[in-house]
């Protein structure tokens, strides 16, 4: 009997390898978190107020996580997806949303890994980077920043995670993945602040243990702190994830 290829396992089979293998759910990290981290996304997405219309940048978007969910509800032309790994996306396009979609709503899509978003020629909206500033070192995360800035617009929002702790040593430089890097928050607001952007943590739930950080531009763009501290993305646990 032939044993498909790892990329080609079905998702009940891939549920059970580990974070890092090459299928398109494991690669991006825990595969049986695959579907609660696409709808967490999406959700505080929609808290925070996305319309269809919005142009959406989602950096490091290889497995289409949160594009399986967002490139439908988005108007033609309104996502636009960075990752380094074609064959992520493919594999993504192919196993989770079908061609068809993609003649659709027509996504725009760049394969790259030096944080420069400016090819697609727009301002975005919503800037979502979930799980990448968990694994740059300083001189990376300070060009994801400093990329994030130069197409943000006046009114959007930057939402991203990064790993937290209490130390002042910092990582080395680089893209640690798969292994996770730890910063202090206020090392993060401050790196923010250096490229013009105003940050505030908020409370929205990660499984593993992230924090969520929103960035704007200006004070006026951002959610007020009881809009904030609502922001809690708690659900009714059925299983462990």
């Amino acid at each position: 009997m032939r044993v498909p290829p790892v990329r080609d396992l079905p998702v009940e089979e891939a549920n059970a390898l580990t974070a890092g293998s090459d299928h398109y759910r494991a690669y991006v990290g825990p595969p049986a978190r695959f579907d609660f981290m696409s709808a967490t996304q999406f959700a505080l997405l929609f808290a925070l107020g996305i319309r269809e219309t919005d142009l959406v940048l989602d950096v490091g978007c290889g497995s289409l996580r949160l594009g399986r969910l967002l490139i439908p509800f988005l108007l033609p032309q309104r996502y636009f997806g960075v990752d380094p790994n074609e064959w992520l996306i493919d594999d993504s396009i192919r196993r989770e949303i079908g061609s068809d979609a993609i003649v659709l709503k027509k996504p725009s899509f760049a394969y790259r890994d030096d944080f420069v978003f400016d090819e697609f020629g727009t301002k975005f909206d919503f800037v979502m980077a979930q799980s990448i500033a968990t694994h740059t070192g300083p001189d990376q995360m300070e060009k994801l920043f400093a990329g994030v800035s130069d197409v943000l617009a006046d009114e959007g929002l930057f939402i991203f995670t990064h790993k937290r702790h209490d130390s002042d040593v910092l990582p080395g430089n680089g893209w640690h993945y798969p292994d996770v890097v730890n910063y202090r928050v206020s090392y993060v607001i401050e790196k923010l602040s250096e490229v013009d952007l105003v940050a505030r943590p908020i409370p929205w739930y990660h499984p593993g243990g992230a924090q969520w950080v929103l960035a704007v531009k200006t004070d006026a763009a951002m959610p007020s702190v009881e809009q904030i501290s609502a922001l809690t993305g708690t659900t009714i646990s059925r299983r462990r994830i």
